[in-house]
C-alpha cells in the first residue's frame, strides 16, 4: 500500500500549483486603456480612408480605421476601447485598395499607396501623440504630401 508523501511535500505541491494557477489568471488581465478619437488631416482636408496606428513604448499598438470625414477611434484589445496611456510612435497607410467598394485586383496587394512612404513606418513618420488617462481631447495628425487622386 503506497503511503502519502508527507505533508510538507503535499503543501509545497499545493502551493506550487496554487502559484502557476494565479500567474495565468494574472496575465489574462488586459492593462488599462484609454478612449482615443481623433482625425487625420493631409494637406488641410480630411483623409477618407486608410488605418492610423498607435504604438506605445511598452506594451499593445493599437489601431483604428480613417472615417470618409477623416475621424478615428482606436481600438487595442476590444471595439474602440482605445489604447494604453503614454507616449506614442504614429503611422499612417492609405492605400487605394482601403476605399470602401474598392476594386480589389489582386487580393493579397495593399494596392497603390496614396501617400508618402514615410508616414507608414513609426521611426520615419514624424508623427507622435501622447494618450493622457481622462483626456477627451481629439487627436489632430496632420500630413503633407502630394495631392490625391480626384474622385477619392
Amino acid at each position: 500500500m503506497p503511503t502519502e508523501p508527507p505533508l510538507p511535500r503535499r503543501l509545497l505541491a499545493s502551493l506550487t500549483v496554487l502559484s502557476v494557477v494565479g500567474f495565468l489568471c494574472g496575465c489574462t488581465q488586459t492593462p488599462s486603456v484609454v478612449p482615443v478619437s481623433g482625425k487625420v488631416l493631409y494637406n488641410g482636408e480630411p483623409l477618407p480612408f486608410g488605418i492610423v496606428m498607435f504604438q506605445p513604448e511598452k506594451g499593445q499598438a493599437a489601431q483604428g480605421e480613417i472615417q470618409p470625414d477623416g475621424s478615428f477611434q482606436l481600438s487595442t484589445y476590444g471595439p474602440n476601447d482605445g489604447a494604453v496611456p503614454g507616449r506614442h510612435k504614429v503611422s499612417v497607410r492609405c492605400f487605394s485598395t482601403q476605399k470602401a467598394g474598392a476594386d480589389g485586383g489582386d487580393a493579397g496587394a495593399p494596392g497603390r499607396l496614396l501617400i508618402p512612404q514615410q508616414y507608414t513606418r513609426f521611426g520615419m513618420s514624424g508623427l507622435s501623440a501622447e494618450v493622457k488617462p481622462g483626456s477627451t481631447e481629439p487627436i489632430v495628425l496632420e500630413l503633407k504630401g502630394p495631392p490625391l487622386p480626384k474622385g477619392l
